[in-house]
């Protein structure tokens, strides 16, 4: 947590404009106290769920080719396990800002290992081994600690810095999704990827904002996987990438456990937004969730016309609940159970 006070936090949140994500809107909705923890008290935690980061790679190796190295590194095999390895990964937080080797660091580890209560048990030797050297307890702990698999470690966070940790596997899988995309006409065609068109544009990982006048307090942001906007047929396709650990036939399931129909909702007023000086209302902006399944199964789910405007109308409701949790500086419960009473 920051070194500021609550009110500080609160005030500091509160001067500048504040532009909602969906993965904002959803954790605001679902838990504003974790909204609160997060945005305002800026307690944020690290996700590292699998398919978050199998997402973040495809996306790489697919639209932005050419950056996978800049955002992420490939682990070693052998790899340092449990509370060991949570000793170095402490260690390289200590000292990233100039490492130089593990064993240079014996007094930092052996503070680490008290704070964390590990290998606290061992005792200074009371007499010498068979070739006459007495240990000290430090000395043991950082036998214990210190060996060529962690001094490899140590060596690839240096080299790590910012980027994220994949592992060979993860590589390979993410790649053979990459390419059944790739064999897949349909969705080529619709991220453009297929072939050089004219009067075409193509943007992957394009962030975009908007301010909304009927909700003045807050905006709305996203960063957009694919638009494809097609001048000759007056078509915007925006096109979303999902990995998911389901089959295809439970992805409906999904998109309202996840509320992915909110993110499609957002991203269709952003790209409304960011295009209105460019098309007009003979335009049709077409959303497409492509989703890749636990099977690495590819296909595209097109969403109709009819269903995109229940979405929106669903939007402007749950933008109204945000706007009165932002207006209040209320984050004790969801919505739903700050109007009314809820019964069984």
């Amino acid at each position: 947590m920051s070194d500021k006070s609550i009110q500080e936090l609160e005030a500091e949140f509160y001067a500048k404009k504040f532009y909602l994500s969906y993965s904002g809107l959803n954790k605001l909705l679902y838990s504003p106290v974790l909204f609160y923890k997060h945005y305002i008290l800026q307690q944020r935690e690290e996700r590292l769920d699998s398919h978050l980061i199998n997402g973040k790679v495809i996306h790489c190796l697919l639209l932005n080719n050419g950056e996978f190295d800049d955002q992420f590194i490939i682990s070693p095999n052998n790899l340092p396990t449990g509370n060991t390895r949570l000793v170095i990964d402490k260690l390289y937080n200590i000292v990233k800002e100039g490492p130089g080797l593990l064993n240079n660091y014996t007094v930092e580890i052996n503070s680490i290992l008290k704070e964390i209560n590990l290998h606290q048990s061992l005792t200074d030797d009371k007499k010498a081994d068979k070739k006459g050297n007495i240990r000290t307890a430090d000395e043991k702990r950082l036998e214990k600690i210190i060996d060529a698999t962690t001094t490899s470690y140590f060596e690839f966070l240096k080299r790590k810095g910012n980027k994220d940790i994949i592992d060979q596997e993860t590589y390979d899988a993410c790649m053979t999704s990459v390419t059944l995309i790739k064999e897949n006409s349909l969705v080529l065609n619709l991220l453009g990827l297929d072939k050089e068109e004219e009067n075409i544009t193509i943007f992957n990982e394009v962030l975009l904002h908007m301010d909304d006048p009927n909700i003045p307090e807050f905006g709305t942001k996203g960063i957009l996987d694919n638009v494809k906007i097609d001048y000759n047929r007056k078509i915007i396709y925006v096109n979303d990438l999902k990995t998911s650990g389901k089959t295809l036939s439970e992805f409906k399931e999904s998109i309202d456990y996840y509320k992915y129909w909110m993110q499609a909702a957002i991203y269709v007023r952003l790209i409304k937004d960011f295009c209105k000086d460019k098309i007009d209302d003979t335009w049709e902006i077409m959303f497409t969730f492509i989703v890749i399944d636990k099977y690495q199964q590819v296909y595209a789910f097109p969403v109709s016309k009819d269903t995109m405007l229940i979405w929106q109308k669903q939007l402007d409701d749950k933008l109204t609940e945000a706007r009165w949790h932002y207006s209040n500086n209320s984050y004790t419960l969801p919505y739903e159970f700050i109007k009314e009473q809820v019964y069984l």
